[in-house]
């Protein structure tokens, strides 16, 4: 199910190739981070979560052809990008309390 604030012209359609997509690991992670462009930097997600470069994660995510070898997902580091994003939403969760939490500002009394 499609949780983006994206308009889809046609849901219906999207949900069946999105439905299609998701029968293995790594049309999930092409889902993932197609619908979550622009909310995660993914130079900064393959360096705290993997220590590894923006082309690393790259090269893994579209299945590039490196010295003959397609480059892919372990197992492990498919557990690790779960896991990853897991973190992030306890993370996005925390912070979404604290500001629930937090006092209201004080009025601007300029306007």
């Amino acid at each position: 199910m499609y949780l983006g604030k994206a308009k889809i012209k046609n849901p219906e359609e999207y949900e069946k190739l999105r439905a299609m997509d998701l029968v293995d690991k790594a049309g999930a992670v092409d889902i993932a981070f197609s619908e979550l462009c622009g909310l995660i930097n993914k130079t900064q997600f393959a360096d705290q979560y993997f220590n590894r470069s923006h082309a690393w994660l790259s090269q893994k995510l579209h299945g590039c052809l490196v010295l003959d070898r397609k480059k892919a997902f372990t197992e492990k580091e498919y557990h690790q990008l779960a896991e990853a994003f897991r973190h992030i939403a306890r993370r996005l969760e925390a912070h979404a309390d604290e500001i629930d939490a937090a006092a209201m500002d004080a009025p601007d009394d300029s306007e």
